[in-house]
């Protein structure tokens, strides 16, 4: 298939369908998932907004941090937990 030489409007339609669709489709199954677990709170749905529009942006920020890191040669590890033994049980 070949790409279109100019910008149309029925391209851009046609992506934000989609696109439209594809929300409607997981918001749809995120709305299922909620009935089938009725002890859920269902203010919690509004938060795959959140997921869909910003986390996935802080996601590739983190990848790319990542990889410059990497290609930079800094060796990163997990760090060492020091333990100080300052639990106590509750009688």
């Amino acid at each position: 298939m070949q790409q279109p030489s100019v910008f149309t409007f029925t391209n851009l339609r046609q992506i934000l369908f989609y696109y439209a669709l594809f929300l409607a489709v997981d918001w749809s199954a995120a709305c299922f998932a909620f009935v089938l677990e009725r002890k859920e709170r269902w203010r919690l749905l509004w938060w795959l907004f959140l997921q869909r529009f910003c986390y996935r942006q802080v996601m590739y920020y983190v990848m790319i941090k990542s990889v410059a890191t990497a290609v930079n040669g800094a060796v990163v590890g997990w760090g060492k937990l020091e333990r100080k033994a300052t639990v106590e049980a509750q009688p």
